[in-house]
């Protein structure tokens, strides 16, 4: 007997709206759609909540009308959709979601495997900057210039050491005092 490769049927963003107005999701179910597949977040725990705290805090301080902050927001794709835990995004419409951004973060406490695989997305999304905060390894991974859905450089950053954003008037980052 030949075996027959099972077909995957791919959703699409306004799919994914209609399952939660059917009730098939809920509105704040931790899923991102990627490359038409529905992938689950695993839970957000106390220390990543504390570093999502600070960062939020720390980026909507800055004044300035170049850029706004979303966190835990929709950033649409190619494939989907992901949610970052933190976006700055050029001004929008309040109807309208990104499709590319200034700078996301990711804070990985158990996900960073994931996050990983996540930079071909933020790259072929032209977002300038993708930030990795791993909370165990006690470091941050920036990812900078995409260019054909691959970054041109990447570096990590460490206690002691401070990251600048390339975006202008973003505040300068203090890799302790984010990771606590």
């Amino acid at each position: 007997m030949v075996p027959v490769a099972a077909s995957v049927h791919r959703l699409s963003v306004e799919d994914v709206y209609r399952m939660v107005e059917a009730g098939v999701l809920h509105e704040h179910d931790r899923v991102e759609l990627v490359e038409g597949v529905l992938v689950d977040m695993v839970p957000i725990g106390p220390e990543h909540d504390g570093a999502l705290e600070w960062l939020n805090s720390r980026f909507t301080r800055a004044e300035t009308e170049a850029w706004r902050v979303r966190v835990q927001s929709v950033l649409l794709t190619a494939g989907g959709y992901l949610l970052p835990d933190l976006l700055l995004v050029a001004p929008l419409p309040r109807t309208v979601q990104p499709s590319t951004a200034h700078l996301a973060i990711e804070v990985a406490q158990t996900s960073q495997a994931r996050d990983l695989v996540k930079v071909r997305d933020y790259a072929a999304a032209d977002v300038d900057e993708y930030w990795i905060v791993d909370l165990p390894a006690r470091t941050v991974t920036v990812h900078r210039y995409p260019l054909a859905g691959a970054y041109q450089e990447a570096t990590t950053f460490a206690d002691g050491e401070t990251i600048t954003p390339l975006l202008p008037d973003a505040p300068v980052v203090d890799v302790s005092a984010l990771l606590g």
